[in-house]
C-alpha cells in the first residue's frame, strides 16, 4: 500500500507535467498562428486590392513566353484553375463567354492552369472548347506568389497593372460584372 506522501508526490508530479505540456502546446500555437501572419525572409506580400500586380513568367499552351507585362495597357482577368477541379468546370462557360466579349470591350482573360499537367489541360481545353489563352503553372510559383490555395481564384487587373478585384472561388455573373467595372472595364 503506498503512502499517503507518495500519493501526494505523484498528483503534483502528474500536475507538474500536464502543466509543462500545456504551456508548450501554447507557445508553439500562438508560435504557429504569428508565423502564418509573417512574411518569410524573401518571400513578396500577399497580393492586395489597390497595389501592383505581382508579375510571373509563363509559358502558354502553345509555347509563347506571357507575363503581366505582356498584357499591359488593358484590363486582365486572372483565372486560376484545374482540369480536375468541379467548381473551375462550372465556372468555364462564363469565362468563355467573358472571354468572347473581350475584344469588344477591351480586356483580356487569361487562364493559369495549376496543380495539373500539361496533357490533363491540353485535353481540358480542347474539351471545354475554351477560347482564351491558358498559361502552364507547372511548378506553383504564380500560385504561391498569388496565394492560392487551391483553385479556383480570379483577379481582375486595371490596364495600369493594379489590382482591382479578387475572387477566391467560383465566379457568378455578378461578381464578374462587379470584378470588370472595378478594372475599368465600362459594360
Amino acid at each position: 500500500m503506498k503512502s499517503q506522501f507518495s500519493n501526494t508526490m505523484e498528483i503534483r508530479w502528474i500536475s507538474s507535467a500536464a502543466l509543462i505540456c500545456a504551456l508548450v502546446c501554447l507557445a508553439l500555437s500562438s508560435t504557429v498562428i504569428w508565423s502564418q501572419n509573417v512574411p518569410q525572409v524573401g518571400q513578396k506580400p500577399a497580393p492586395t486590392v489597390g497595389a501592383a500586380a505581382i508579375d510571373f513568367k509563363l509559358k502558354s499552351l502553345d509555347g509563347k513566353s506571357v507575363d503581366l507585362e505582356t498584357f499591359r495597357g488593358k484590363p486582365l482577368v486572372i483565372n486560376f484553375f484545374a482540369s480536375w477541379c468541379d467548381p473551375c468546370r462550372e465556372e468555364m462557360p462564363l469565362l468563355n463567354q467573358l472571354a468572347s466579349g473581350s475584344n469588344k470591350d477591351g480586356y483580356t482573360i487569361l487562364g493559369i492552369a495549376v496543380e495539373d499537367t500539361r496533357a490533363a489541360v491540353t485535353q481540358y481545353v480542347e474539351e471545354a472548347e475554351l477560347v482564351f489563352p491558358v498559361a502552364l503553372d507547372l511548378n506553383s510559383t504564380v500560385k504561391r506568389a498569388y496565394r492560392i490555395f487551391g483553385p479556383p481564384a480570379t483577379f481582375f487587373i486595371d490596364s495600369r497593372g493594379i489590382l482591382r478585384d479578387i475572387v477566391i472561388g467560383p465566379m457568378t455573373p455578378e461578381r464578374v460584372r462587379e470584378g470588370l467595372k472595378k478594372a475599368g472595364v465600362a459594360r
